[in-house]
């Protein structure tokens, strides 16, 4: 599922933040590190107990992942290594407030706390999964942008469970462990319908091409030069009057 229009969108009416965060000379680096550092203190509120001003301090440390990318646009320092320090400390964020959000329940909620713990458990894996069957699909040069909750929308979710307190935050984590679960299926599936491999589909294909699936085609994977010779050698072996010494 593509969610990238409204994205856009969002990231064109906060221009200005990013127009000012240049001329306060910021670099891309240090706008994903004070988004770290705000999340981690959101997920440190949440944990001390406070659950609705940590979620709003989280918040507002993910609205940064909006600007770093923009402003490594803007000032024409676009790499691989920024992007993945902001996938990966994005991920931080993320995990750190997950975190919190079990300790809360723990320490607020003794009586009723292993279910909303299993689930932000359950949560905090299948947003793992999610970002790294993309990573390991990427690495193999595939595209993966497909499934039904993405980061952007996880954190949504979260937020609004938080500040609207411990009943919907409930329902919300219910909500995020099976869907964070679905993508993870959707994008490994995904992943590997368009990936070659060697099952059992191969080997009907390959006796559609070659009529026997127990024998394939040695010429398929065979090197150029190498047939070249084994040609050479075939056709000297049929002229009698080659008489050729060992070299």
């Amino acid at each position: 599922m593509e969610s990238t229009g409204w994205k856009e969108t969002t990231r064109e009416r906060l221009r200005p933040v990013v127009l000012t965060l240049d001329r306060w000379g910021f670099s891309p680096l240090a706008v994903t590190l004070t988004g770290l550092v705000i999340c981690l203190l959101g997920a440190w509120l949440v944990a001390e107990g406070r659950l609705f001003w940590g979620t709003l301090v989280f918040l507002l440390g993910s609205t940064f992942d909006m600007f770093d990318g923009a402003l490594a646009r803007l000032q024409g320092t676009v790499s691989r290594r920024g992007a993945f320090l902001d996938s990966v400390l994005d991920r931080f964020g993320e995990a750190a407030y997950l975190i919190g959000v079990a300790i809360w329940w723990m320490e607020r909620q003794p009586d009723n706390w292993q279910r909303a713990v299993i689930l932000v458990l359950i949560t905090l894996f299948g947003s793992l999964a999610t970002s790294y069957v993309r990573a390991r699909a990427e690495g193999l040069s595939e595209t993966c942008r497909v499934g039904v909750l993405q980061r952007t929308e996880r954190v949504l979710l979260l937020g609004l469970g938080g500040l609207l307190g411990r009943h919907l935050l409930y329902g919300v984590l219910w909500v995020l462990a099976i869907l964070t679960m679905v993508t993870t299926v959707q994008r490994i599936l995904h992943v590997a319908a368009k990936l070659p491999g060697s099952g059992p589909v191969d080997r009907l294909s390959r006796k559609a091409a070659t009529g026997d699936p127990a024998r394939p085609d040695p010429a398929a994977d065979a090197d150029p030069a190498d047939m070249l010779v084994a040609d050479l050698d075939a056709a000297v072996q049929d002229d009698p009057t080659d008489r050729r010494e060992p070299l």
